[in-house]
């Protein structure tokens, strides 16, 4: 009996082997090796339609799942935060490799809102938060460049001394989002908003003795 079975089994495996490489032979579970592909550009919903093509797995046949709220869109920002007037949305879109250029036109929409002088001690304690957790591993909690991280990882420069002393809120916000040297880019963990927050208690530390 047992050897009606490896008979079988033989001939099922040589039957599955072919020459045709088109040709995948017998197959488990195909469904999971050729899956349905829905386009995710296109959202046909009437059934009777030849072309209907909605996803019955997602919420409303959609093909195409909307972002997590709050989702940050990396280098994408709210041109209607802080007001208008005060800031020039194409300014945002200034190529990464555009340090000075940034330094000379972006300007900080904290400082646009009206209430800025009131909240301005707020934003400042926010901003040192910020910069404790995203920032000063490697600047240090004086900016001096002399973080834990920034002993091991060197060159580390300090805010207060030399060019960095003089680099502009534009300057800070580019880094910030862009990276710049040996420092990486932000912009995917920290918002836009935020960023401003950081620039703003940066700049306290550039003016320190």
């Amino acid at each position: 009996m047992k050897s009606i079975y490896t008979i079988v089994a033989i001939s099922i495996f040589l039957i599955s082997c072919k020459k045709d490489f088109n040709n995948t032979g017998t197959e488990y579970a195909n469904e999971m090796y050729h899956s349905e592909a829905y386009e995710p550009l296109s959202q046909i919903v009437d059934t009777k339609n030849a072309d209907y093509n909605s996803n019955p797995n997602n919420p409303y046949g959609m093909n195409m799942r909307k972002p997590v709220s709050n989702t940050l869109k990396i280098n994408k920002f709210n041109f209607n935060f802080g007001g208008s007037g005060s800031v020039i949305p194409i300014t945002y879109h200034v190529n990464k490799d555009s340090f000075d250029l940034s330094g000379k036109m972006l300007k900080s929409t904290l400082k646009s809102k009206p209430n800025f002088a009131a909240d301005s001690a707020v934003l400042l304690e926010q901003g040192k938060v910020l910069y404790t957790n995203f920032c000063s591993h490697c600047h240090g909690e004086t900016g001096q460049g002399d973080g834990e991280v920034g002993k091991i990882y060197k060159g580390v420069p300090s805010y207060s001394k030399g060019r960095v002393k003089m680099d502009t809120e534009g300057h800070i916000w580019h880094t910030i989002t862009f990276g710049r040297n040996r420092m990486w880019s932000h912009a995917s963990q920290i918002v836009p908003e935020d960023r401003w927050k950081i620039v703003l208690y940066v700049q306290t530390l550039q003016n320190q003795d």
